[in-house]
């Protein structure tokens, strides 16, 4: 019984883990298109960032 509420644990942990480098991968996009707008002498328009920064966007203009 130890090992199963061990082995879950892990899994628990490591799916964690997943989440969030995913979450940090997706943010870190979005920061990245953002300078990238400005780099360019572009302007941001729109941007929206969801909750877990899975669904973003970012509009630019020149």
């Amino acid at each position: 019984m130890k090992s199963k509420r061990l082995r879950n644990w892990i899994i628990g942990l490591m799916v964690l883990a997943m989440l969030t480098i995913g979450i940090a991968s997706s943010y870190s996009g979005f920061v990245e298109a953002k300078s990238t707008c400005v780099k360019s002498n572009g302007t941001i328009t729109e941007k929206n960032l969801d909750l877990l920064a899975f669904n973003w966007s970012v509009s630019c203009e020149r």
